[in-house]
């Protein structure tokens, strides 16, 4: 799991919440799920057919697209779908498990974009299962969380307020997590290495290695 700072700042999760307070670009969540996910989830979300969510979502999209560290952490190939969900007082969705595929694209990663603020609702932490314990997140909007499509999650009941994200679900140029994990490290040494202005040689071998490593690891 990687939480990612400031994918969008608070001015423009605020601009979307704003946007999006209007009740009928809202649909039942449970449309647009499928087997056990339908019998636990309690939502809202947004109608794709309303432009205003159709906007929302270009906005988080584009701003996904010049994110360094989502783009060097998710290598993303294409992103399968994405949504916009809210959960009012009451309502939450009981753990369950991403599908492998989503509009015929693998789904190697998914992720949940924080639009409102956590002093704004009370509960509705994001809930992933990580290696027999329990990994609660409330992150601050517009925060990303980063997290492997396999992962059993949860969104626990929303106690007061409303609760806005967005969600989405990335297939990624490399398949495997532990090779991603290690281009993430090789990016994070380059973005040091320029940070410090290093030589232009040594910075320039390890781009080579960086390139060579993902045509080797590409699918």
């Amino acid at each position: 799991m990687l939480h990612i700072n400031g994918v969008m700042t608070p001015d423009e999760c605020r601009a979307i919440r704003d946007a999006l307070a209007d009740e009928t670009v809202w649909r039942d969540g449970r449309d647009t799920a499928k087997g056990h996910a339908r019998a636990v989830k309690e939502n809202l979300q947004g109608d794709l057919s309303k432009p205003t969510v159709k906007g929302v979502i270009g906005k988080i999209e584009a701003a996904l697209k010049e994110n360094e560290t989502f783009q060097a952490a998710a290598q993303p190939e294409k992103i399968a779908r994405m949504a916009l969900n809210q959960y009012g007082t009451g309502m939450s969705y009981g753990d369950h498990v991403d599908a492998a595929y989503i509009h015929d694209t693998r789904t190697d990663l998914s992720f949940t974009l924080f639009l409102s603020a956590p002093e704004e609702y009370e509960g509705g932490d994001l809930v992933i299962q990580n290696a027999g314990h329990d990994d609660a997140i409330k992150g601050p909007a517009g925060s990303l969380l980063l997290y492997p499509s396999t992962a059993v999650h949860r969104v626990e009941p929303v106690k007061s307020g409303k609760r806005l994200a967005c969600i989405g679900w990335v297939k990624s140029r490399i398949r495997s997590r532990e090779q991603r994990e290690m281009l993430f490290e090789l990016e994070t040494a380059l973005a040091d290495l320029r940070a410090i202005n290093a030589p232009a040689p040594i910075y320039t071998r390890l781009l080579n290695l960086r390139n060579n490593l993902l045509r080797h690891f590409g699918d």
